[in-house]
């Protein structure tokens, strides 16, 4: 039986810090980015967002009202998603988003590209329900 629990330590070691590892933003961005008057340096201009298998390429962009932005899901690395407006897995209602990004979302799936028009300004934080850590901000100026 010590045996037995001298084995599991390590591997509750591990998994624990696998799992907190998941749940930590990139450097420079995150779920709770925001802009600020000049926020081009936060937030780069991009009219292309790439997903991975679990994560946003891009954790903030910044795009013009009325911009055409390309969920891009490239078949070598992407992976399933249902994107909506939302934080941390869930969609929370956004009446100034586009109406692609009410809930449930959308679906994308690797070789996918999904395209959704920004017509509204304003800060709007998009997460993945697949990957509740998966969140990014697109800021709509």
């Amino acid at each position: 039986m010590k045996k037995f629990a001298l084995a599991l330590i390590p591997m509750a070691l591990m998994l624990t810090l696998a799992l907190a590892a998941c749940g930590k933003p990139a450097a420079g961005g995150g779920p709770n980015a925001t802009s600020t008057g000049g926020g081009a340096a936060e937030c780069p201009a991009s009219q292309t967002i790439n997903l991975s298998q679990v994560d946003f390429a891009e954790k903030c962009v910044t795009v013009s009202a009325n911009q055409v932005v390309t969920f891009n899901d490239p078949s070598s690395t992407g992976g399933f998603h249902i994107i909506c407006a939302g934080a941390n897995g869930t969609c929370q209602a956004d009446a100034n988003a586009p109406k692609e990004l009410a809930a449930p979302g959308f679906q994308i799936q690797p070789g996918e590209q999904k395209q959704v028009t920004f017509t509204n300004t304003g800060t709007f934080k998009l997460a993945c329900t697949v990957h509740p850590a998966m969140n990014m901000t697109v800021v709509v100026k």
